[in-house]
């Protein structure tokens, strides 16, 4: 028979060279459901053994990896994927609650503070809140364009003999199996806000960077060859200079939307008078 993915003519049940399988019919329910039960259970580079590693065993689990032994493990960026689909479903159900609570409190006392007269600091005020409930309302998008931000902490925190051993692609696939223990962390915690909204803030803006660093120290410890306390000590320096970098950007961002708006304003004044 002709292989329909190469072409290439073969007898048997698989295609010698590209390894597609030669029963390839239509697509229907019960092929969809086998193959989403067969990534979740199976032991073969399943979704579920893949979890069960990076919770029970994630720094031998990256030794794993790292060193040739990966066909067991889901591959990291789909792993990844899957933990923010996972998150964005339970967002759905909870978008914007937790940010409108944290800010509310705080907007009361600047309007107090500074009085309605003052329009810059209200103004600058409402950008920081913009920016940062969309980094919280779209939390996937803004980790993927922070990550970035996030390997150049990494690579500067974590020593300058691990750079010279790993590959910038090495830490890239560390930092992923890392972020989707924090993922699911943030999973509980919008889950957590529908029964109990003030302990959903609390692990959402008091342990979030807790769990990094734990997330970090768990994933790199025996990749790095560092202790448990070292490892958590470069973890905490990273999430520092990650949070400074962001705090940076998202600052300037802030300031440079909030002086926008005040021109648009400025010019429609002047138009008007």
């Amino acid at each position: 028979m002709k292989c329909l993915n190469c072409g290439n003519e073969f007898e048997g049940n698989f295609c010698p060279e590209c390894g597609q399988k030669a029963d390839t019919g239509r697509f229907t329910m019960r092929f969809i459901f086998e193959n989403l039960a067969a990534a979740i259970i199976s032991r073969d580079g399943s979704i579920w053994f893949t979890l069960k590693s990076l919770f029970a065993r994630p720094a031998s689990m990256i030794v794993d990896i790292l060193g040739g032994k990966r066909k067991r493990y889901f591959s990291p960026f789909p792993m990844l994927f899957f933990a923010l689909t996972l998150y964005i479903l339970i967002t759905s159900v909870t978008t914007g609650f937790m940010i409108q609570e944290a800010f509310k409190d705080s907007e009361v006392a600047i309007s107090q503070e500074v009085g309605q007269d003052d329009s810059q600091a209200i103004e600058v005020f409402h950008a920081i809140k913009q920016i940062v409930s969309f980094f919280i309302n779209h939390y996937t998008l803004c980790f993927l364009l922070t990550l970035p931000l996030l390997l150049v902490a990494a690579r500067a925190c974590y020593g300058r003999e691990n750079r010279k051993r790993y590959y910038w692609a090495e830490y890239i696939i560390t930092i992923v199996y890392a972020m989707v223990i924090v993922v699911l962390f943030r999973c509980l915690t919008k889950f957590t806000y529908l029964f109990d909204h003030d302990m959903a803030l609390s692990l959402g803006f008091v342990l979030s960077p807790l769990i990094i660093v734990v997330a970090f120290t768990a994933c790199f410890r025996k990749m790095l060859g560092y202790s448990i306390v070292k490892t958590a000590w470069r973890s905490i320096l990273t999430v520092l200079l990650y949070s400074a970098m962001l705090f940076l950007f998202a600052f300037i961002g802030a300031i440079v939307f909030a002086l926008v708006v005040l021109n648009n304003k400025g010019a429609v004044n002047i138009t008007i008078g």
